[in-house]
């Protein structure tokens, strides 16, 4: 199910939540419009009186301390590349403000008591020392490796994380990953010597590249770049690789690991990046959990109808065996008839009940009181489609990337446009 998303403002060191049901998906659309388009929003909500642990994206904003802090369990993309562009984006639209990414809810939950402490290299001084940062990473190499023959450089949808090392002898090795396991972050039974012994690859393209490490054996220094949580993947790393200078690439760590390895390799323009992200931004509409049980109802009713026509041939087959070989075509008619007869009531009054089953459950949905009022915007900034689209330029280009017009061609189909 969809989760909440939760918004904190913080002024004169008074703190007003709000609650966005189903605002989680996407929730970075909130949030590139600046803090005049945000207010507007959220003006004609009824704050919440405590902050809703299961929300799995938020923010707050601190008008004292001017400093957006915000995190999204859930990112709307997985490339490196356009996670940049978006964080670009969201600093050109909130100037004057501190731009944090939190490491987890329980971050945006101290803040939203405490206010945000001032941060270095983009993290809140206070951290809940509870969470494990590679919590939800796996643990061993030994989990990836059957994988690791499996990649294909040409498909544009595999998504993997690229590891290069320059062994002693000046050799340089390339090797393709699911994702940087724990146990290589926390250097465990010898690593490297696993890693190297994994199928070797070419440089791959970046737009299936979501995290990477570079490994320099003789200078005895990692460089890690990826995602969201690289940097707390990087303090690890420092902390379990004594006697290592371990960094962590801010910044086009594509470009750095190809310098590395030698080969340009294939790496995004800004316009192919920000294809996945833009359309999302565009939308207006609200993801409603009843449009997607109903779209899973249909699937399954097709699928079923599917199963059922193969069931019923394989059911009648002996029967019309039967009828060629015995030439009592009547018997053998009357009898796949009643078969196909029972088959087709069956299956409706299978149908009769599912369908049932669904009307409750998104009856069940309707009613539910956290449904967002339908007459307020799903969404913060311009509702009217030419209005988003000419602000969205007006960003794009006040932060030095392509227009609309040279990112559209790169749109994800996958993508819905509610615009």
């Amino acid at each position: 199910m969809i989760q909440p998303a939760l918004i904190a403002l913080i002024r004169d060191g008074e703190t007003t939540i709000y609650i966005d049901p189903f605002g989680s998906v996407c929730f970075a659309r909130q949030l590139i419009w600046g803090q005049d388009a945000l207010e507007r929003w959220l003006a004609g909500r009824e704050p919440v009186h405590q902050f809703d642990t299961d929300c799995e994206a938020g923010a707050v904003i601190d008008f004292d301390a001017q400093a957006l802090l915000w995190y999204s369990e859930e990112e709307p993309v997985d490339q490196p590349r356009t996670m940049q562009l978006l964080d670009t984006l969201i600093a050109e639209a909130w100037q004057g403000f501190e731009i944090l990414y939190a490491d987890g809810m329980c971050d945006l939950q101290i803040a939203a008591g405490d206010s945000i402490s001032h941060a270095s290299q983009q993290r809140l001084k206070v951290i809940d020392e509870s969470v494990d940062p590679l919590e939800f990473r796996s643990e061993t190499l030994d989990e990836e490796s059957p994988h690791c023959e499996q990649f294909d450089l040409d498909d544009e949808e595999e998504r993997f994380a690229w590891v290069t090392i320059l062994d002693a002898d000046q050799l340089i090795h390339h090797r393709l990953i699911g994702e940087i396991t724990s146990d290589v972050i926390r250097n465990e039974d010898d690593p490297l010597s696993r890693l190297k012994s994994l199928p070797a690859y070419d440089v791959p393209a970046e737009q299936n590249v979501i995290e990477a490490i570079i490994v320099d054996e003789p200078e005895r220094r990692i460089e890690i770049w990826g995602g969201r949580d690289i940097r707390a993947a990087a303090g690890e790393m420092a902390l379990h690789w004594p006697g290592w200078d371990v960094q962590c690439l801010e910044t086009d760590g594509y470009e750095h690991q190809c310098r590395f390895s030698g080969p340009t390799g294939t790496p995004m323009t800004a316009a192919e990046a920000l294809g996945t992200l833009v359309p999302m931004l565009l939308m207006t509409e609200n993801f409603d959990p009843s449009t997607m049980l109903g779209e899973l109802g249909k699937s399954f009713k097709g699928l079923m109808a599917k199963l059922v026509t193969v069931v019923t041939v394989l059911i009648c087959l002996p029967f019309v065996i039967f009828a060629l070989i015995s030439g009592n075509w009547k018997a053998g008619g009357i009898t796949i008839g009643v078969i196909v007869a029972l088959v087709v009531i069956t299956f409706k009054l299978i149908e009769r009940k599912f369908r049932r089953g669904f009307a409750a459950t998104l009856s069940e949905v309707h009613r539910d009181p956290a449904m967002p009022d339908e007459n307020e915007p799903a969404a913060a900034g311009p509702l009217d489609p030419q209005q988003r689209r000419q602000q969205l330029d007006q960003l794009l280009s006040r932060s030095g990337l392509p227009s609309l017009a040279e990112i559209e061609p790169h749109f994800d189909s996958d993508v819905p446009l509610a615009v």
